[in-house]
């Protein structure tokens, strides 16, 4: 099996799909009969979407479909909820995490089957190394897009942060300005979220300059990690970062956004020589009478919020 997968490792492909489609097709052969599904977790909606599916053990699975989550601590690695599937008549399950940058469990490869017992160890090796190769085909994507997005920064620096590479205030507010003009028709329900680092200025006086913007470029990639496509982050002042979450569902949606990011940015600062403390605040764009409006309301309500995020540095 592992000879198999090994000959599509040395392939090289132009694209994440067409690597997703190679391997899916090598486990559809090589593990027993059923399916196997590569899908991506919606932490929002706490379900599983199938990107791409092999076999036919589900068939109500195809891509686009969606599968609830497992409850309580199980759904963090991406796992899916055991009543779902004995609703679609799987008896074996196994699942193998993508440990990506966007966080572990956000992609998650599964294997499906209609008996019981059916997945042994060998498979469960073979499902975690196909898993590494597509965790490489993914991350190769996603840096691509990045040098992307470099570029367009280096080429409109009038629109970007220095510090950060963020998005500027101007920026952004024009992205507010979109964005809400399509939130009030109801094309769509976004949220703004403002994030303060609320004792940024203790930092810059106990430990320095370069302690505090190392913090401040560290809470910007965090962010910008955390956001879809279709989101906008951006630099609002010199301790405040704003995010648009365009179709967010809900205010738990938005709510569970800041605790991804204080969890990353907490794991991201944890050898620090200094604590990291985030207040927040949640406007819904939609009930905003202008995009000032929304803006002001954040803005103002992130300098008020309490810390809700605290690290442990080692200062």
């Amino acid at each position: 099996m592992l000879s198999a997968l090994a000959h599509v490792a040395e392939r090289r492909f132009p694209s994440f799909s067409e690597a997703a489609d190679a391997v899916l097709d090598l486990l559809e052969a090589e593990l027993p009969p059923g399916s196997v599904l590569l899908g991506q977790v919606d932490w929002d909606e706490r379900v599983f979407r199938v990107i791409d599916v092999r076999g036919d053990a589900a068939t109500e699975l195809h891509p686009g479909s969606s599968v609830a989550l497992a409850p309580s601590k199980a759904s963090g690695n991406g796992l899916l909820d055991p009543e779902a599937l004995t609703a679609l008549s799987v008896r074996s399950y196994l699942a193998v995490p993508l440990e990506t940058s966007a966080g572990g469990g956000a992609i998650t490869l599964c294997g499906l089957a209609a008996g019981t017992d059916l997945f042994t160890r060998a498979h469960l090796e073979l499902l975690a190394v196909a898993g590494r190769l597509l965790t490489y085909e993914w991350e190769s994507v996603k840096w691509r897009a990045d040098l992307r997005r470099l570029n367009e920064r280096l080429r409109d620096p009038e629109r970007t942060d220095a510090l950060t590479g963020l998005l500027n205030r101007t920026a952004f507010v024009e992205a507010v300005e979109r964005e809400w003009r399509l939130a009030e028709r109801g094309n769509t329900e976004s949220y703004l979220l403002a994030c303060r680092l609320s004792n940024l200025g203790d930092i810059y006086e106990r430990h320095g300059s370069a302690v505090a913007e190392l913090l401040l470029k560290d809470a910007a990639e965090v962010a910008e990690a955390a956001i879809r496509r279709t989101d906008h982050a951006g630099r609002l002042a010199d301790d405040v970062f704003g995010v648009v979450l365009v179709g967010c569902k809900g205010r738990e949606g938005a709510d569970a956004f800041f605790d991804r990011v204080g969890q990353a940015l907490a794991r991201v600062t944890h050898d620090r020589s200094a604590s990291v403390e985030l207040g927040y605040a949640v406007v819904a764009l939609g009930q905003a009478e202008s995009p000032e409006d929304g803006l002001e309301r954040a803005e103002t309500e992130a300098r008020q919020a309490p810390a809700a995020v605290r690290d442990g540095g080692a200062g």
